[in-house]
Formats: C-alpha cells, sequence, structure tokens
C-alpha cells in the first residue's frame, strides 16, 4: 500500500494551537485523495493553551480552564477525547489510511500499535513505562467532561501509575487522523528521535522529512480562518 513503507515526516515550528488543528485537519483532508503516503506531523505550541475535545461541552470545561487560567487560548479539537493543556508536552499527529498494514479498521487496536511504537522508542529513557489497563479503567462516559491526562485510557502509556502520553483520534473517508501529547520530559529533540526510532523499530518503517510548503500552510490557514478561530467551532 505504501511505497517501500516510507511516511512523510513533518518537524513543525511552535505555532498557534487554532493553526496547529488547523494543519492536522488539512493533512486529514489530502490523505483521502489517491497516492498519498502516511503523515507523521511533530510540532508544539507557541503559547500555553487548551484543547478541548470535540465531543466535550464547552460551557462545563471552559468554566473549569477560566477557574485556574486566565487568557490562554482555547481550542476545540477535531478529534475525540478529554482537554488537554498545551505548553511543556511534544505533540504529533499520525495520518494514515486504514485498514492499512499497521492496524486493522479496529480503533482499540489501532491505539495499541502506536503505543507499542511509542513504548519501543521511549523504554532505554523511561524503563519503568507501562500501558494503562484496560480492565481496570472508567467507561468512555465517566471520563466525559474531564481532562485527559486526568484519567487513562486503554493502552495509554504511564509512568509510576501516572499517565504520560495520551491520545485521540477522527476517523472519516477511510482516514485516521490520531493526535496524541508526550508529557515525559522538555527536551522536544530527544523526544522526537525516540518517536522516530519506535516507530522505525516496530513499524518497519522509514521517514522521508518534507516541511510544510508554502501553499499547504496557505490551505491550512484558510481552515484556521473558517474553524478554528471561529468562537461559534469553539462552542458549538
Amino acid at each position: 500500500m505504501f511505497q517501500d513503507n516510507v511516511f512523510r515526516l513533518i518537524i513543525d515550528p511552535p505555532r498557534s494551537a487554532a493553526l496547529n488543528m488547523a494543519i492536522d485537519e488539512f493533512l486529514m483532508n489530502e490523505a483521502s485523495k489517491p497516492r498519498r503516503i502516511p503523515v507523521l506531523r511533530i510540532y508544539s505550541w507557541e503559547a500555553p493553551s487548551y484543547s478541548v475535545g470535540y465531543f466535550q461541552k464547552i460551557d462545563e470545561v471552559v468554566g473549569k480552564i477560566k477557574a485556574s487560567q486566565e487568557d490562554i487560548a482555547v481550542v476545540r479539537r477535531l478529534t475525540g477525547g478529554g482537554w488537554v493543556f498545551h505548553g511543556e508536552d511534544l505533540t504529533f499527529s499520525l495520518v494514515i489510511r486504514y485498514p492499512n498494514p499497521f492496524f486493522s479498521n479496529d480503533t482499540k487496536s489501532s491505539y495499541l500499535k502506536i503505543n507499542e511504537a511509542l513504548m519501543m522508542g521511549f523504554r532505554e529513557l523511561h524503563p519503568k513505562l507501562d500501558f494503562a489497563d484496560c480492565k481496570t479503567l472508567p467507561s468512555g462516559r465517566a471520563r466525559n467532561g474531564r481532562i485527559c491526562f486526568e484519567l487513562p485510557a486503554c493502552y495509554d502509556l504511564l509512568l509510576r501509575g501516572k499517565k504520560v502520553v495520551g491520545a485521540s483520534q477522527r476517523r472519516s473517508a477511510g482516514v485516521v487522523l490520531h493526535q496524541s501529547a508526550v508529557f515525559l520530559g522538555d527536551d522536544k529533540k530527544v523526544l522526537t528521535g525516540k518517536i522516530l526510532e519506535g516507530f522505525r523499530e516496530k513499524w518497519k518503517i522509514d521517514f522521508e522529512e518534507l516541511p510544510l510548503s508554502n501553499d499547504e500552510l496557505e490551505k491550512a490557514r484558510e481552515i484556521e480562518k473558517g474553524r478554528y478561530s471561529s468562537p461559534e467551532w469553539a462552542i458549538s
């Protein structure tokens, strides 16, 4: 399906919350077109920001946010899950058609396969990393309105019982957008290298680094203006 098992790699500079989400949506839209290879985009945030899950009730979430932090950007993700405070994390998105050689249509299995790659990459830095036990976790309904990192989900990565890698997905037109936040230290260059190492080793793939073009950025900015910078989108 993918020529020579090569993924496109985008290592992005820090960007605004709205533009980060718009770029991920643009990449997802592009992936539905013929002959598009999978994309791994690694990025960070130019200012502390909150991202809110697609299905969360914004009035409940924003009240909690404003009580603790003023004048911080809040953006609604295209993916589900709980709300996340970004700033110290390294974030990545994986955009890939499914089914594929790495995981099937099953959502839960895709989380496992992706986090197995991360586990392999991070194991030297953090030998005590472990998977969340699916049998002991609360239901998705019990996590509604919660902070993403407050309660682990199935196959999340834990360090000494604390969730340190969380993720959420959106699936549409045969494409998965997987967004993941990594809280394993502030050396983003080291973490980036370990993420790539894990995918190379576990999935037997390689990467071709190809930054976003000016044309791609312009199209993403159009999405940003039409959706992620809109108050209507945030409160919908």
